[in-house]
């Protein structure tokens, strides 16, 4: 009877499973919404191609396990997460990850995280970011108060 059970209890999840990822695909089938802005500054908020290119040189790396990055016209903000077993090399992928990065933008200031809290901002912020259309002034005082938090010390 127990084995009954368990068998029509696994056919059952194995079943309803099946059926949520269907229902996931319909929900989202006409979900295709597209924000314009219509402020002046648009175009240099939403260009972050600097802060793209730089997430796509570093997520290169094998020490790297994620990367967000927010720039604005003279500043670019990086947080990194360094895959668990890296941690004992911490100082030198940080010095790596900044050479890169100031050969390829020479132009502009680099401020690195790789502190957890400093990456969920900066998550955050991206996402406020390509969401409401923030304008330059808004956002190099978010980085700002972002790289003051990255420098204080616990």
């Amino acid at each position: 009877m127990k084995k009954w059970f368990l068998a029509f209890f696994i056919i059952g999840i194995l079943f309803g499973c099946a059926k949520e990822k269907e229902n996931q695909q319909q929900s989202l089938q006409n979900f295709n919404i597209t924000k314009s802005s219509t402020k002046e500054t648009a175009d240099a908020n939403l260009n972050q191609s600097v802060a793209k290119q730089a997430v796509q040189k570093i997520r290169e790396k094998r020490e790297i396990k994620d990367v967000v990055a927010v720039n604005t016209k003279k500043k670019l903000l990086l947080a990194y997460q360094v895959k668990h077993m890296q941690r004992f090399r911490m100082k030198q992928i940080r010095k790596d990850v900044k050479e890169e990065l100031e050969n390829l933008f020479p132009d502009y200031d680099i401020i690195l995280s790789s502190d957890i809290k400093l990456f969920w901002k900066t998550e955050e912020l991206r996402r406020k970011l390509s969401k409401d259309g923030m304008d330059e002034k808004e956002i190099d005082k978010q980085i700002e108060k972002l790289e003051k938090l990255s420098n204080e010390k616990a």
